[in-house]
């Protein structure tokens, strides 16, 4: 019969434990299995370069320990996870390579589509299930699905750079697609990356030697990486297990004086941005770990590890604006969106397309698109704004500060109200949390999109010089800059 094991049905051998620290035991599993996998990343590193064991005992044991560590976590519900990735791994070999994209889409957005609304359907409470590793495994499939159309099937000198980089000319076999899907690195929390990055990992060539010839080490960076994952963990177990979101929405904190019910609100979406925190940080510490996951070096010759980082905490919690906020969050995901939504749907319908794509990948709980539409409006509302009243404190230090303080308080409050109901998923009790304020941000958003311009007018860009004509061959050309 269907029920919570559809979705989760993970190992109760850690139930004791889980009863006595009075976390779920979803939870618990779920926190130790990502600290197994920093100790196998390691032990990987150590013990299964290109110099001690093949190359197929490398691409296999990632695979193995990843699908190990998600069937300790939920069981029988793995078969959803394997069903997803196989049946788009059957598409990918047997359909034409010029529909091969589209066919991977909509068999894993569909797959992924049907078990948000079974999921919806049936759960009343929130549970670490196998929904997470499906919407990581989507992104992957999707990305090597268009990839495989660019070098099957695609014109190369109408590809970008990258999409050229990245092209794929014949499918993985099912080892390498294995192992790419299900790598105990990022298998549990992502982030997804490209397949041209991993296999470049699995046959060492993804680090390059610095100036003195030497190869960058990656044990110090994930090593810092982790201390910040547990600095963050420290905060979800001990605050964020006391103060939960949802009773901003109970009587009892109605009650509070308003300035108090404000300080709940905020501090405990900040519990909820530690808990992803812990989660991305530690993920990235585990790519790190195990050598996976450098990105170059930057312009004073130091290694960069940012090929698999999701979230840029300092980032988010500092930014002056929602889309820088944006910008440091959920980072692999917004680059699947830009790959597979905004830069292969028409010009027309790009951002829509882009919108629907990310609103379908999350789910079908109603919070969530109450929070997409305000994040949007949210964005436009603080480009008017910019556009229409930074150059006004741009001619002396203390008025640019007093703007900075400004938007960063403004940030911070846009992004409090507009992800409460993301978090609660449902529309109670975000209906009540933003019923209580009257719908004020909203109101103030449509009118500083509106009304703003009309009373302070944007300041006009400087119109272009003309550029100087040049002679070649007897016609006259416009030289570019």
């Amino acid at each position: 019969m269907p029920g919570i094991h559809t979705f989760y049905d993970g190992s109760k051998i850690l139930e004791p434990l889980a009863d006595k620290v009075g976390i779920e035991v979803d939870r618990v599993n779920f926190v130790l299995s990502l600290f197994a996998s920093f100790g196998i990343s390691f032990i990987y590193q150590k013990t299964c370069s290109l110099n001690q064991v093949n190359r197929q005992v490398r691409t296999l044991v990632p695979a193995v320990v990843g699908i190990s560590l998600v069937f300790f976590c939920f069981g029988r519900a793995i078969k959803h996870l394997l069903a997803n990735a196989l049946g788009s791994y059957a598409i990918m070999y047997f359909a034409p390579p010029t529909q091969v994209h589209k066919l991977v889409l909509l068999f894993s957005m569909g797959y992924l589509f049907f078990i948000h609304s079974y999921r919806w359907a049936i759960l009343d409470t929130y549970s670490l299930d196998v929904t997470g590793p499906i919407m990581v495994a989507v992104e992957k499939v999707t990305m090597m699905a268009f990839n495989l159309k660019d070098g099957k099937a695609k014109d190369q000198s109408g590809l970008t750079e990258e999409q050229k980089k990245e092209s794929l000319k014949e499918i993985p076999s099912l080892l390498e697609f294995m192992s790419f899907m299900f790598n105990f690195q990022t298998v549990l929390t992502g982030p997804a990356n490209n397949y041209y990055d991993y296999i470049r990992f699995l046959d060492e060539t993804h680090i390059t030697p610095n100036k003195a010839g030497k190869l960058p080490s990656s044990t110090g960076v994930a090593m810092s990486k982790f201390f910040q994952a547990l600095g963050f963990l420290a905060i979800v177990v001990t605050l964020g297990a006391r103060y939960k979101v949802e009773d901003v929405g109970t009587k009892e904190y109605f009650d509070l004086p308003m300035y108090q019910w404000f300080f709940w609100w905020f501090i405990t979406i900040f519990f909820i941005r530690c808990a992803y925190y812990f989660a991305w940080v530690f993920a990235d510490a585990i790519c790190n770990m195990s050598g996976f996951g450098f990105s170059g070096y930057d312009k004073e010759g130091n290694p960069e590890w940012k090929l698999c980082t999701n979230v840029l905490p300092v980032q988010v919690e500092m930014a002056q604006s929602l889309k820088e906020t944006l910008d440091g969050w959920n980072i692999q995901t917004g680059f699947w969106l830009r790959k597979v939504g905004y830069e292969r749907a028409p010009k027309k319908i790009r951002t829509v397309a882009t919108y629907s794509l990310s609103a379908i990948w999350h789910g079908v709980s109603i919070g969530y698109y109450m929070a997409f539409f305000t994040c949007g409006l949210f964005t436009v509302a603080a480009q008017t704004f910019r556009r229409s009243m930074r150059w006004r404190f741009l001619d002396n230090a203390d008025k640019k500060f007093a703007y900075d303080i400004f938007s960063f308080i403004i940030s911070k409050i846009a992004l409090a109200y507009a992800t409460y109901s993301f978090v609660t998923m449902h529309l109670h009790p975000a209906y009540e949390v933003l019923n209580r304020v009257y719908y004020i941000p909203h109101i103030v958003a449509f009118a500083v999109i509106f009304i703003l311009p009309k009373i302070f007018k944007p300041l006009k860009k400087p119109a272009p010089a003309p550029k100087a004509p040049i002679e070649i061959n007897d016609e006259k050309l416009f030289k570019k800059e």
